[in-house]
């Protein structure tokens, strides 16, 4: 890794592990359920992830940090023309009453060494701020692979803004400097895949780690 300018190192996966458990099992005694994205649900969570991004700020979330939406820049106009692609994949959270709660939306990719995940948006409703339901979602990546058809080790791999650079490292995951690129390529459509993802041009944080 040498020539990276890392802003926070990684975490130790069982500490993460152990965290995204405890709130995983909070949320689903509270009735809160996950599951995988369909079609039927792809323009409610298109929306959702619009509307997320068009919230300033946010609510802070359990890790800390100022919002748990990391495709929204806290303080500033954010751009509102989201939508799913084709081959984007992803995962729902919806609360009891089957509300829409947070979504995470993903792209599976080829990199150097196998199959990537970029995350192309993470965004948690605002009246359901606060309660790890972005971390959740980021913790239970991996199993889009199986459900997929996609090899079980993987890369997860996004940009956020570098105002939830913190949340994203608490989520356990090496983050870099904003700006500073990353020791892969996908095939040189690294400008395609950040151009249609919700993050803002010049405030990007790549973060990743490998899943299994």
């Amino acid at each position: 890794m040498a020539g990276m300018a890392i802003l926070y190192p990684g975490l130790h996966n069982d500490a993460v592990k152990k965290r995204h458990v405890r709130w995983a099992q909070t949320l689903v005694d509270a009735g809160f359920s996950f599951d995988l994205l369909v079609d039927k649900g792809r323009e409610e969570t298109a929306a959702l992830i619009r509307e997320a991004l068009d919230t300033p700020g946010g609510q802070p979330d359990s890790t800390g940090a100022r919002s748990d939406t990391p495709g929204a820049q806290p303080d500033s106009a954010a751009p509102t023309g989201f939508a799913l692609e084709p081959q984007d994949t992803g995962l729902v959270v919806r609360d009891a009453s089957g509300t829409l709660a947070g979504a995470l939306v993903l792209t599976a990719v080829s990199y150097d060494n196998g199959t990537a995940l970029f995350v192309r948006a993470l965004a948690t409703a605002p009246g359901f701020r606060s309660r790890g339901i972005a971390t959740v979602l980021l913790g239970l990546a991996p199993q889009v692979l199986g459900q997929a058809g996609l090899p079980t080790r993987a890369l997860l791999t996004g940009a956020a803004p570098e105002a939830l650079a913190g949340f994203v490292h608490r989520a356990g995951f090496v983050v870099l400097e904003n700006g500073d690129e990353p020791p892969f390529t996908f095939g040189g459509i690294e400008d395609e895949l950040l151009a249609s993802s919700a993050t803002i041009p010049g405030d990007r944080c790549w973060f990743f780690k490998e899943v299994a």
